[in-house]
């Protein structure tokens, strides 16, 4: 289980925090430019979404290209769709709830009752979370144990 740990910190980790980096970024931009709350949850949640699988597809495909390069493999459309295909199976259960009905309201509901944005948006943030990674986890482990790279 501590090796399995390892691994989850060491793909997720550096995605969150571009995440973070970018959800509190584009909403603090929108709140600016807007006034609202609620526009500014759901910028928070797009922001979220750009560093977090800005990063994760970046990873995915740089040790894609890798393995196939290492193997003297060509990587075509087979191999990117593949890359796709894993992408989709690991995060979508997760993802759907996530940046349409949880993240935005969590990112709106915190930054109200606590009367501030950033540890509103923190806060939001981390509790949209955990309910992200339960699912996520469980198809990232069955997605290495049942689908080829």
């Amino acid at each position: 289980m501590k090796d399995k740990v390892k691994d989850w910190i060491k793909r997720y980790l550096p995605a969150e925090i571009m995440a973070s980096i970018f959800s509190i970024s584009f909403a603090y931009i929108a709140y600016f430019f807007t006034g609202n709350l609620i526009v500014s949850a759901f910028a928070g949640t797009w922001g979220d979404n750009t560093g977090y699988y800005g990063r994760i597809i970046y990873s995915d495909m740089k040790k894609s290209l890798k393995k196939h390069k290492d193997h003297k493999i060509k990587y075509g459309w087979k191999s990117f769709f593949k890359t796709a295909r894993n992408l989709f199976v690991e995060f979508g259960p997760g993802e759907f709830l996530d940046s349409f009905i949880i993240r935005p309201f969590t990112m709106w509901f915190f930054p109200v009752v606590l009367g501030n944005l950033a540890l509103g948006i923190v806060i939001g943030k981390i509790i949209a979370d955990i309910t992200f990674y339960l699912p996520t986890v469980v198809m990232y482990e069955l997605r290495k144990k049942h689908l080829d790279e």
